[in-house]
């Protein structure tokens, strides 16, 4: 356990960088201007979620349709035909 401890990296940050960041305060325009990005992105990625659920929603549909398709072929097609020979 003390192997592990001793070879660590030591998690520390330096003050200089810490006392850049808050030196001044957000503007108000900057504060709109980052709420605006925010959404944008969030509906950019709420609308990439709709495409990608309605492909699916259509893919399914269209796979359901052809196994039904393919149900009533065999069904009706038998039923109305028995004397085809086969």
């Amino acid at each position: 356990m003390e192997e592990g401890t001793s070879k660590a990296i030591p998690l520390r940050r330096s003050r200089g960088g810490v006392s850049a960041l808050t030196a001044r305060p957000l503007r108000l325009t900057e504060r709109l201007t980052a709420g605006v990005r925010r959404v944008w992105l969030a509906s950019l990625g709420s609308a990439a979620l709709t495409v990608r659920g309605a492909r699916t929603v259509w893919s399914h549909l269209i796979a359901e349709g052809a196994a039904v398709e393919d149900w009533l072929r065999r069904t009706l097609g038998g039923a109305a035909d028995p004397e085809a020979g086969g």
